[in-house]
């Protein structure tokens, strides 16, 4: 299997360079401290989907503003030319999202995404609403942190104000295979033909930082999209010429090519991994497959296991069968495979959940893998 490095981008702009996992503490650091935050990186690097599961951890109201499509006014309001002709002084009214900002008593963060691709008229207002809380002069006492987020000066953005950027901190955030597959196994939102191929080749869960002429390349967001198609495509019968094609339309021809041959290997082995939930002896044929099949059964099986798990706990209900089966499986499973696979599908959260230490058929296979990862 390779273990070549992420492709990174080639510039850090000066900025400090953080993983997601990184990203998300920093973020959740400062919306508790009522810091500001600028988060460039790569398009569907998780800049803005962080932001939001992180503003929800810290229980405060999300405000998002998209700062592309909005002017001058949109930010610093518009005036009130029907207030009355007698008096001397021009009120202004402003948007709607200010309203959470300034009445209540429910902290908000304003998530402004996209201020790469902001209208420099903004620079101004938005000096004032990251600095002093207040927008023209009117107070927004419930804005507790402002975060900004931005894609790379490639990928058709430019770079904010300077003056604006001094307000914040500033951070270039770097989307990793093994932080993607990590978040991919707790979702379960990723198709485990993708997560076993994105294993194997790290550097495809991103395209070229500068992709030239090209109209299409992986990114995160890309292989997300392109899960969401192979789910639905099964469910509704499609063959895999048609789901190869829609795979390729997500993240590119070259990559979709690639791909395929995991999602050919996936079909195939679904007859063994229904067997195998069966409560059948599939060791021996297991055997017999290539070590890519190899690790994409796997990848399948203990995909299938985290969520018949998850469905589990949240029915209330006591373990599933296959749990029994799977650790049976896996105890003749090569030591490699079964730690990627349990690790980026299973994962620690789920095994402390069902106390799979101390399982009989999973105590043993855990200490095997804790004493792999320790040497």
């Amino acid at each position: 299997m390779s273990k070549k490095e992420p492709q990174m981008a080639i510039s850090d702009f000066n900025l400090q360079r953080l993983s997601t996992k990184s990203l998300a503490e920093n973020v959740g650091a400062s919306i508790r401290v009522g810091s500001n935050i600028a988060i460039f990186g790569r398009r569907g690097s998780g800049k803005t989907e962080i932001s939001k599961q992180e503003i929800a951890k810290a229980e405060m109201k999300e405000v998002y503003i998209n700062l592309s499509v909005l002017e001058r006014v949109d930010m610093g309001g518009y005036p009130d030319i029907m207030s009355g002709s007698k008096k001397k002084f021009i009120d202004f009214l402003l948007p709607s999202f200010y309203e959470p900002m300034m009445e209540g008593n429910k902290p908000v963060v304003a998530l402004l995404d996209e201020v790469d691709k902001a209208d420099p008229s903004l620079w101004a207002p938005l000096l004032e609403f990251t600095q002093f809380r207040s927008i023209n002069g009117r107070a927004l006492p419930n804005l507790a942190a402002v975060i900004m987020t931005g894609n790379l000066l490639a990928e058709g953005g430019s770079r904010p104000s300077l003056p604006l950027l001094d307000r914040t901190e500033k951070f270039l955030v770097e989307a990793d295979a093994s932080s993607w597959l990590d978040w991919a196994g707790k979702t379960g939102k990723i198709h485990p033909s993708i997560t076993a191929y994105i294993n194997d080749k790290p550097n495809d869960l991103f395209g070229a930082v500068d992709p030239e002429d090209r109209y299409a390349d992986p990114s995160p967001r890309g292989w997300a999209k392109a899960s969401e198609l192979l789910f639905k495509g099964e469910a509704n019968g499609w063959g895999s010429e048609l789901l190869n094609t829609k795979v390729s339309g997500c993240v590119g021809k070259d990559a979709g090519m690639r791909y395929s041959l995991y999602y050919d290997h996936y079909q195939i082995l679904l007859p063994l991994i229904e067997k195998l939930f069966q409560g059948k002896d599939v060791s021996s044929d297991f055997k017999k497959l290539e070590p890519t099949k190899k690790i994409v059964a796997c990848m399948i099986a203990c995909a299938r296991l985290a969520s018949q798990l998850d469905k589990a706990m949240l029915a209330n209900e006591k373990a599933p069968p296959g749990l029994s089966y799977m650790g049976k499986f896996l105890q003749e499973v090569g030591s490699e495979t079964v730690l990627v696979s349990v690790r980026s599908q299973i994962q620690l959260d789920r095994i402390v959940d069902w106390n799979l230490d101390d399982h009989a058929d999973w105590g043993q296979l855990l200490t095997k893998i804790n004493n792999q990862v320790g040497s």
